[in-house]
């Protein structure tokens, strides 16, 4: 069934699933703070200054993306539901993947060192909205965090592809083996030069 190949598919590829969470977190995270933001402002009646409603949509966020992030992480890379509909398919689906917190935090330590180019896209574009256009908050940081993470994911696609956080979980266990072949043969090599011990009288 197509919705079962689509999803192996995002399970077998990292890039893709690694992406596909990444922004489905964001986007989520942004419409719950969004509808907080509606309710405060139309509900609640808050008449906060702009800065103070871009200060609480960014601290909101944050906690909602990464606890979003961390279970979307888990399902795509050490969740399997369901077996490959072939023999490739079963082999990548059941290569080792990194440990789950070790895998979750690397990506979450780059996205770290992205998020202030985020943020700064973020609360500058939402605080401009809200200023210069005179755009409501809920709608103001849609726009702005959606733009966002459009801009970062793209940064984030090149470096992960460059460090390997995005290769594929049967790539990297592949890697693993011949490296642990490499390391093998030397040590046998060396065992092999080395002169024998003095044995003695």
């Amino acid at each position: 069934m197509p919705h079962r190949r689509l999803f192996r598919f995002y399970q077998r590829k990292r890039v893709v699933n690694i992406n596909a969470n990444v922004v489905a977190a964001g986007l989520l995270s942004t419409l719950v703070v969004a509808g907080i933001l509606a309710i405060m402002k139309r509900v609640i009646g808050t008449d906060w200054p702009s800065l103070g409603y871009t200060l609480f949509s960014a601290a909101a966020d944050i906690v909602l993306d990464l606890a979003i992030f961390a279970a979307l992480h888990w399902i795509a890379n050490h969740w399997r539901p369901m077996r490959g509909a072939s023999k490739r398919e079963e082999l990548e689906l059941s290569a080792s993947a990194p440990h789950p917190i070790h895998d979750a935090t690397k990506i979450q330590v780059e996205r770290a060192v992205i998020s202030p180019l985020y943020y700064l896209l973020a609360m500058g574009g939402m605080e401009a909205l809200q200023r210069f256009a005179d755009w409501r908050p809920y709608t103001a940081v849609i726009v702005a965090y959606c733009a966002a993470l459009v801009i970062t994911r793209t940064v984030h696609t090149f470096w992960g592809l460059r460090s390997g956080t995005y290769h594929d979980n049967h790539i990297r266990a592949k890697r693993a083996r011949i490296e642990r072949r490499r390391r093998d043969r030397l040590e046998r090599a060396r065992a092999g030069t080395e002169p024998d011990a003095p044995t003695g009288l």
